[in-house]
């Protein structure tokens, strides 16, 4: 049966005190008002307690989805009673007693070879899924995004909540339930007080094939909830060079160093020049300064504008790394506001500067908007690099468990929003130690251009697997989001189609006689030719794994433009010179051109019949080996 939103029967719920709002709701005033054609809130009032709760509900005329978020207001002049087990998202569905439900999620990032790895997982009748990310990222470990299949469709289910969240997928004979809601709520709200929950997303979809719910969350992404250019426009992830895996391995920048880079940027034809965590403070290690966001003089004497300004001058962005919420204990802003931190009951290194409060988080909004607007920073980049929840659990008054997590998410919104009103055209890059913060609410506001730590500068000894990791990024990450990026080591075919998405990082050192410049001329021509393919419907082609004998394969095709790309793998560990797969989308009985390529040259195109690229045979004969195949409908 087709999802509506019934007012009277509403798919959330929550404990008050000891009764469900299920079983009470039905007698508590409502109304409703809809703000225009597609947005609606529905207001529901308990006239004993005088709770509140105000639904902000979105109907997509485009796509068969729905959008809410629930706010809880105490309106009374007393406490209100105890609020628990939250649930934005609380919904039970007929189930076919001969199916068996598949529940397609993925694993998050972990630093690991295998991040964004899919997972499916059958739910027979009896059955429980209970998923939830570690330590209070919202995707370290787990991704939330999940797609529950049915024999008929299903749905896809998208969660805006950068904190601790908490899934459960339900079977019985006869019916399967979805829940989505805090892990950790357990509060009183004071007279005036208002909290918010998660935000959902939640796709309806027919057909057989799981991509079908994938994809459409992948169109409404790029269509309602990813950043925007001043003349709205598409922002898409650069391509990007930073200093900081020379700074890893000599310990040594400096601003001569930088200026002399971009000049070499420029040669490659680099849409940014990107500096990380190396600009601020006084000693030598970067971990060590977070909390003193003062510019390193001793590197850059002269500050961080003269880069920008010369970056901008050659037509490049200029990205710009911070993290906010760790402070080191011994630095300026852990010795001159302790009132603005929070602390680990176990743990005295890090310090977590607390976002739900609000003259903290002032002060660190117009810390960093100060330095965007001195210097000229284009896309600004926050990392996260410790677990907050044992911070957040800690800090929480008793009676009011959840109440520290929820307004330091939400001051995590308002900062970033705060920083793009004060800075039209403002791109942010989320981090996150690497991809342990996507979710729907960062995806709206910003993409990933470092989306797992693997390749960071420990995977100078990964040797291919390095290769492996970023392809399971790839493969793994765009069967969700669109918009993400990744570096890439070695300037050569089978390394850069690993990495390349929607953008690119160059990792390694620009500056050296012998770089590949014409290599990465070459590179950055294809990625041109590819770039909005990645914008386009995704498949994987064959299971996604990180074991180094199996191939990797996936494709990305754009409906409108009636072509695509596919891109194979064999990796170093692969015995097989041969695979077999069938492209998606692909209609059998018309003609299509081809040009398929190992090296970096495009060969002439050749038409090759539908049939042959549904019934397609791939042979590499070498180990590791890619080849990039692109095809148009005639």
């Amino acid at each position: 049966m087709p999802f509506q939103w019934n007012p009277e029967q509403p798919p959330f719920s929550f404990r008050l005190t000891d009764q469900s709002s299920r079983d009470v709701i039905g007698t508590w005033e409502r109304d409703s008002v809809a703000d225009e054609d597609t947005h609606q809130q529905y207001h529901y009032r308990d006239p004993a307690s005088q709770l509140s709760v105000c639904v902000h509900l979105r109907k997509y005329a485009d796509f068969p989805a729905w959008e809410w978020m629930l706010e809880l207001t105490n309106q009374g002049s007393d406490d209100s009673p105890v609020i628990s087990d939250l649930l934005a998202l609380d919904l039970t569905i007929p189930a076919d007693d001969a199916s068996e439900p598949i529940l397609h999620h993925a694993k998050g990032s972990s630093c690991q070879i295998d991040d964004f790895v899919p997972r499916a997982d059958k739910l027979p009748s009896g059955g429980e899924i209970e998923i939830k990310p570690l330590g209070g990222r919202s995707s370290n470990g787990v991704l939330p995004f999940m797609n529950l299949q049915t024999r008929t469709g299903g749905y896809a289910v998208g969660i805006g909540w950068s904190g601790q969240w908490l899934a459960r997928f339900k079977r019985s004979d006869d019916s399967l339930s979805i829940s989505v809601g805090m892990e950790h709520l357990d509060t009183y709200l004071r007279p005036g007080e208002t909290i918010r929950s998660p935000r959902i997303l939640l796709i309806e979809w027919e057909g057989e094939d799981a991509d079908a719910g994938t994809n459409l969350l992948r169109r409404i992404l790029l269509a309602h909830y990813s950043q925007k250019n001043p003349d709205g426009s598409l922002a898409t992830p650069p391509t990007a060079h930073p200093r900081q895996l020379l700074y890893y391995f000599t310990g040594h920048v400096s601003e001569e160093d930088h200026l002399a880079a971009i000049d070499r940027a420029k040669e490659i034809g680099l849409e940014a020049f990107w500096v990380d965590a190396l600009w601020y403070g006084e000693g030598e290690q970067w971990w060590e300064e977070v909390g003193n966001w003062t510019i390193n003089k001793k590197r850059f004497p002269r500050g961080l504008k003269p880069i920008a300004d010369k970056a901008h001058a050659n037509g490049m962005k200029f990205i710009l790394w911070f993290e906010p919420e760790r402070v080191r204990p011994k630095t300026p802003l852990a010795q001159e506001h302790p009132e603005y931190l929070l602390k680990h009951p176990h743990n005295e290194d890090n310090l977590l500067l607390d976002l739900g409060n609000p003259e903290a988080r002032q002060w660190m909004t117009d810390t960093i908007s100060g330095v965007i607007g001195e210097v000229g920073v284009d896309i600004y980049r926050q990392d996260f690099n410790f677990e907050p929840i044992e911070y957040w659990l800690a800090a929480d008054e008793p009676g009011r468990r959840g109440m520290t997590e929820i307004r330091h998410i939400e001051g995590l919104y308002a900062m970033w929003d705060e920083l793009r009103r004060r800075h039209p055209g403002l791109v942010i890059d989320n981090c996150a130690s690497g991809g342990r913060r996507i979710d729907l609410e960062t995806t709206s506001r910003s993409f990933p251009l470092w989306r797992s730590d693997y390749t960071d500068a420990g995977a100078a000894n990964e040797g291919f697997r390095c290769e492996i990791g970023a392809q399971c990024q790839t493969a793994g990450l765009s069967r969700w989001i669109p918009l993400h990026t990744a570096s890439v080591w070695r300037i050569e075919p089978y390394s850069v189609r690993s990495s390349v998405s929607t953008g690119l990082v160059f990792y390694p050192d620009i500056r050296p006689d012998d770089y590949p410049v014409d290599d990465a001329h070459r590179a950055i021509a294809e990625m041109a030719r590819l770039r909005p393919f990645f914008l386009g419907d995704h498949h994987l082609l064959l299971p996604l794994t990180a074991a180094e004998h199996d191939w990797c394969a996936y494709q990305f095709h754009r409906p409108d433009l009636d072509a695509g790309i596919a891109l194979f793998f064999r990796r170093h560990g692969s015995p097989f010179p041969t695979m077999e797969c069938a492209l998606k989308q692909i209609d059998p009985t018309v003609q299509y051109e081809v040009t398929t390529a190992s090296a970096w040259r495009r060969p002439v195109p050749q038409l090759v019949p539908g049939l042959e690229l549904i019934e397609l045979s791939v042979t590499l004969s070498d180990q590791p080996s890619s080849q990039l195949l692109e095809y148009r409908k005639v």
